[in-house]
């Protein structure tokens, strides 16, 4: 596992196999978009991508306010403790997912803003930048009042991404 492409690791995929950009976070929807993703998409020689992006500012839940607001970091630590957090749930429970695959998956941990645009910005301009064929996402099932004040990432990346957009529910 590397985290950040290796020469190596791009120069292989160019050659032999596509790129596919799996978006995840610390949940079990991201362990089954993967399942889906080994399942119906992966061919041998393909390079897998795994995309987590950590949150720069915490929802004001944390310190009692509306759900729809957002405070700066109170603790600069937070930051990294989240992107510990995680790498560890991908090497801990997707990594194994894998076995010896070849050539081996990148990790991309990425900071960023917490708004649905952002994070959905993130996103799509990552899938570019990496030229992927599609961009796999689990579909975590809110309510609609829920989409409505949170927003979800999932819908701003099927309107605005560039490249395909696969939503494993």
């Amino acid at each position: 596992m590397s985290l950040s492409p290796s020469p190596r690791t791009q120069a292989g995929a160019s050659q032999s196999g596509r790129k596919i950009l799996l978006a995840v976070d610390a949940s079990a929807e991201s362990e089954d978009a993967l399942q889906w993703t080994l399942a119906n998409m992966y061919r041998p020689g393909d390079v897998l991508h795994f995309l987590h992006i950590v949150p720069r500012q915490e929802p004001a839940t944390t310190y009692g306010a509306p759900p729809v607001d957002f405070v700066p970091q109170q603790n600069p630590k937070s930051v990294q403790r989240l992107a510990e957090q995680g790498l560890s749930f991908i090497k801990e429970r997707l990594l194994p997912m894998l076995g010896d695959m070849q050539p081996e998956p990148v990790v991309h941990i990425v900071k960023s803003d917490t708004d649905t645009d952002s994070i959905g910005n993130v996103l799509c301009q990552r899938a570019e930048a990496l030229a992927v064929v599609a961009v796999v996402m689990a579909g975590h099932s809110k309510s609609k009042v829920g989409d409505f004040f949170m927003g979800s990432v999932t819908n701003f990346c099927t309107h605005h991404c560039k490249k395909p957009v696969l939503v494993v529910h």
